[in-house]
């Protein structure tokens, strides 16, 4: 087991615990994700750069979080291919592709890998910050991070199914800030009601936010309190 984890992961890393920077940039995502339109329909390039600008953004902060985290060099270079290749390919869509809803919400939506590195992203983080023993800035900083992680994750699940399914995702066509502003609403259990998943594939997705959310900060709460204990009891 040992040997797998130095396979996977590399605690030399001189990038490793760089959650400051993770926040910073994935709190800038989740602002311009929950301000800015993915789907927005113009013909002029100054949209279109934005767009591509706010995806390629939040798959820096990907890129971080996984470097932060610790991942092994070789899995990090696959990781770096798999988002360039995402990014470019999103960016010739738009480039190439007419102005209407399905070529920009495309672009719009990563590809497949690139939707399992936004998942994987908060794991790995939050494998790296269990093996803190002592609650440090970076420990704090890690865990709200992997909180904005989790919500940015659903949002990009949220606008795959928006993408594919036949119908809205919710009961009337939204802007896909709407979709962001769900998620957070939705993993911090508010739930106002305004808004709300109409098919079974968005309904699953939601509950299991709404849990994950909670038990996210029930355990990772009670994990921290715990250490804190004990590093007064050491003091």
């Amino acid at each position: 087991m040992t040997a797998i984890k130095r396979a996977i992961f590399d605690e030399d890393s001189r990038y490793l615990d760089r959650f400051g920077l993770l926040l910073t940039l994935t709190i800038t995502s989740v602002v311009l994700l929950s301000l800015v339109d993915l789907s927005e329909v113009r013909s002029d390039r100054p949209q279109q750069a934005v767009t591509l600008a706010v995806s390629a953004l939040t798959a820096v902060a990907l890129l971080v979080a996984l470097r932060a985290a610790g991942l092994a060099a070789r899995w990090q270079r696959w990781a770096d291919i798999v988002i360039v290749v995402g990014v470019v390919a999103s960016a010739l869509l738009v480039a190439t592709g007419q102005p209407d809803n399905a070529a920009v919400g495309a672009a719009a939506t990563p590809p497949v890998f690139v939707l399992f590195l936004v998942v994987l992203a908060p794991m790995v983080v939050v494998r790296r910050l269990l093996t803190h023993r002592r609650v440090r800035r970076a420990t704090l900083l890690g865990a709200v991070s992997v909180y904005l992680l989790i919500a940015v994750a659903f949002f990009y699940a949220f606008l795959t199914i928006d993408l594919i399914q036949s119908s809205p995702f919710f009961a009337q066509s939204e802007p896909t800030s709407s979709l962001m502003y769900f998620s957070l609403t939705t993993i911090t259990t508010v739930g106002y009601g305004d808004l709300f998943a109409v098919g079974q594939p968005g309904r699953l997705l939601a509950n299991a936010e709404a849990v994950i959310g909670q038990l996210y900060l029930i355990t990772f709460v009670g994990l921290l309190i715990g250490i804190l204990t004990q590093q007064s009891r050491d003091e």
